[in-house]
């Protein structure tokens, strides 16, 4: 009797260390990036889709991973519209970066 209770012990321990993992909090968070980044594909004009992705949300500043630099300016060229759009769903974001990055693979 006594091996089954310390089974569901053990089982229940690990389950309650995976939950505390900081693997879980990559996960986690890789998941709220990824249900932001539907959220906000749908905010930003079409021609950019499949362009960029959100990457981080650091200190209020949301930071978008580009094709292009061509693609960098476009954004940032209309940076103070697609915020206010961003801004009425997500108000705690107050400000947008984009990085360029080279090896960056189309959606």
């Amino acid at each position: 009797m006594q091996s089954k209770k310390m089974k569901n012990s053990a089982i229940k321990n690990i389950t309650e260390v995976l939950q505390n993992s900081s693997l879980s909090r990559i996960v986690q968070r890789a998941n709220q990036l990824n249900d932001l980044h539907q959220k906000v594909q749908k905010l930003l004009p079409e021609q950019y889709r499949g362009l960029y992705r959100i990457v981080n949300l650091v200190d209020n500043q949301l930071v978008f991973e580009v094709q292009n630099a061509t693609v960098r300016q476009g954004l940032q060229l209309q940076s103070s519209h697609l915020l206010r759009l961003i801004h009425s769903d997500f108000p705690n974001v107050t400000e947008l970066q984009f990085k360029v990055n080279p090896s960056f693979r189309h959606i």
